[in-house]
């Protein structure tokens, strides 16, 4: 699944929408004319899109072309929102570590073990570092902290 903005989702739209006209490509010049948007705006979103999978652009004709339209998406408000949902590649890296914990632990993983887990294992991170990674993942929601009577554990 792919996380885009609004305005990445009004391009992709109106290429989906527009495929009978344009079967095979679409140029600039019909997208900014029928959205209306700004030509710094429509670029930069259809930078994202390539970087994203969805299209190619052929800047030499002013061309957008079709790669691949039907990918899965999710669609935020905009750019702060979309990086809420974009994980560094150190978050990426612990959280493989963390799921393969929690996995082990059936579900429950105690608060020990996880950071131990980040401390002294592949990562070796420091303690402020497995702090702010496990804070990070539990604000995205990847993450969430249980308390129990003989503990804290870590669930996905």
């Amino acid at each position: 699944m792919q996380i885009i903005t609004k305005n990445e989702n009004k391009i992709l739209m109106l290429l989906k929408n527009n495929i009978e006209k344009f079967p095979e490509n679409t140029p600039y010049d019909v997208i900014k004319d029928m959205l209306g948007i700004s030509e710094v705006s429509m670029v930069e979103s259809l930078e994202n899109l390539q970087n994203k999978g969805f299209i190619r652009l052929d800047s030499d004709n002013n061309l957008v072309i079709y790669e691949d339209l039907n990918q899965e998406v999710k669609v935020v408000e905009d750019k702060s929102a979309l990086k809420k949902y974009m994980l560094n590649k150190t978050e990426e890296d612990a959280y493989v570590i963390i799921q393969d914990v929690i996995t082990k632990y059936e579900g429950y993983a105690p608060r020990y073990v996880l950071e131990g887990a980040l401390l002294y294992g592949q990562l070796e991170l420091t303690p402020k570092r497995t702090y702010n990674i496990i804070v990070s993942l539990e604000n995205k929601n990847l993450l969430n902290r249980v308390v129990k009577n003989d503990g804290e554990y870590y669930t996905m």
